[in-house]
């Protein structure tokens, strides 16, 4: 069964729940980067924390925007058991700080009103608070960035206990009267188990400047050689591994095509079509689940990299259905206020961190990106480390004179490698349920 095995002991009507979760997850993938630039950038997005936060702001709908909400989230078409209480469950056990292979994560979620709009009602902020440990609170909009920043900072260093001092550091973010949702969330992985000793700390990224040509450009890496499950899914033509398959919360990797064969045309985008189209009609997800299996004796070498997100999901919900919710003339959110037609969700906003190896130092020996600002940076001393090989245009390094070849083709290893050297596709899974947590797409600028 691979890594569905996980699930096994799942009762059938919280499966169902968590597979409408996924569905969704996958939608909001489509809605949110399927046009423009973002459509192949680097990004990390959590459809888990969209998805609990708007159950969260479902506890005070009312009418028919209560309906067109139930719609898309379905949380009151489970009679059998609380779905608030479930989600509460998946974010307590993700944030135990004993989970093996985690280093960091934290589920923020807070929703702002304007001050001028009256007093949440203290029994909504109960139940915001019970379920889902939402901060909610009165304000005025023209200083909402500052208080944005300093209880964000707060509640994720308390989240973290500590390891997280200053989150949103110097962030200048804005959001819109007369109420607005947001969350933070970060999810680190653990390498304790990996080497980043000597060649396992670095390897070579292809990169395609044209459909012609490739470059290779060093970029820091860590290799586990145990501790991992792997597979090969030839209807969605991907390779995936998984780290932490034997924790509360995995991390499968999916790379378009095999390793030594080249995906035709952009292998990411179309990966991302197959997935997204066959998740669910046709099972896709789930056989590449079922693909994942111990692989005695394979190596694995991944980028150390990090991830930083900021996104307004508020046009993608539209898009996805909630259209009363955001609208000021329909909205009925007196389950928060007590006044009918008073308030509507003008703002939905994310920050989002993903990083390997995240027990390290960020950005010292990592590859960073954030989004939309995305600055590539490869720490000083990884520079060092490797030199410039960009090069080097080919993956075949066989007709190379020794001494003309990349380091990792140069010296050989006892036992086969799989490395993720193409762009490639992340997803962060709570195992119990199998609810997906995080997804993101590697796709660097490494090139100016």
């Amino acid at each position: 069964m691979g890594l569905e095995e996980s699930t096994s002991m799942l009762g059938d009507d919280v499966r169902r729940f968590a597979d409408l979760c996924n569905e969704l997850a996958f939608r909001m993938w489509t809605s949110i980067t399927g046009k423009g630039s973002i459509s192949a950038r680097s990004l990390v997005l959590s459809p888990f924390a969209v998805t609990s936060l708007l159950a969260m702001v479902f506890l005070g709908a009312r009418g028919p925007t209560s309906g067109q909400m139930n719609d898309v989230l379905r949380l009151d078409e489970m009679v059998t058991f609380n779905p608030h209480q479930v989600l509460q469950n998946v974010t307590d056990s993700v944030l135990n700080a004993k989970n093996y292979g985690v280093a960091t994560a934290a589920f923020v979620r807070q929703l702002y009103s304007d001050k001028g709009k009256g007093k949440i009602l203290d029994f909504y902020k109960e139940r915001a608070q019970q379920y889902y440990d939402g901060h909610i609170e009165e304000v005025g909009f023209n200083v909402i960035g500052d208080i944005l920043r300093r209880r964000t900072n707060l509640l994720i260093k308390r989240q973290t206990l500590g390891r997280v001092p200053e989150y949103l550091r110097g962030s200048s973010l804005s959001l819109r009267p007369p109420l607005a949702a947001f969350s933070a969330n970060i999810f680190q992985t653990d390498c304790q188990h990996a080497s980043t000793e000597g060649r396992d700390g670095e390897m070579y990224f292809v990169v395609r400047p044209s459909t012609r040509q490739r470059r290779l450009v060093p970029v820091p890496a860590a290799v586990w050689r145990s501790n991992f499950l792997a597979g090969y899914e030839p209807g969605l033509d991907a390779t995936a591994v998984c780290l932490g398959a034997d924790s509360v919360v995995g991390t499968p990797f999916i790379l378009p095509g095999q390793q030594g064969q080249v995906a035709p045309g952009d292998g990411l985008a179309r990966l991302e079509q197959r997935l997204i189209e066959t998740s669910y009609r046709r099972g896709g997800w789930s056989r590449l689940l079922r693909s994942l299996l111990v692989r005695p004796g394979l190596e694995l070498q991944i980028p150390r990299f990090s991830h930083r997100s900021v996104l307004n999901v508020t046009g993608a919900l539209r898009r996805m259905g909630l259209k009363d919710l955001f609208d000021a003339g329909r909205a009925d959110l007196k389950g928060l206020n007590g006044l009918s037609n008073d308030l509507h969700l003008s703002d939905m906003v994310q920050i989002n961190t993903f990083s390997t190896c995240g027990e390290e130092t960020i950005g010292a020996r990592h590859h960073t990106e954030t989004y939309p600002i995305s600055p590539q940076r490869v720490g000083r001393k990884e520079h060092r480390l490797f030199g410039d090989d960009s090069q080097y245009l080919s993956d075949d390094y066989s007709h190379l004179p020794l001494a003309l070849r990349p380091r990792q083709a140069r010296i050989p290893t006892d036992n086969p490698r799989l490395r993720f050297d193409r762009p490639f596709l992340y997803v962060v899974r709570h195992n119990p349920t199998g609810m997906i947590l995080h997804m993101g797409r590697f796709n660097p600028r490494l090139l100016p």
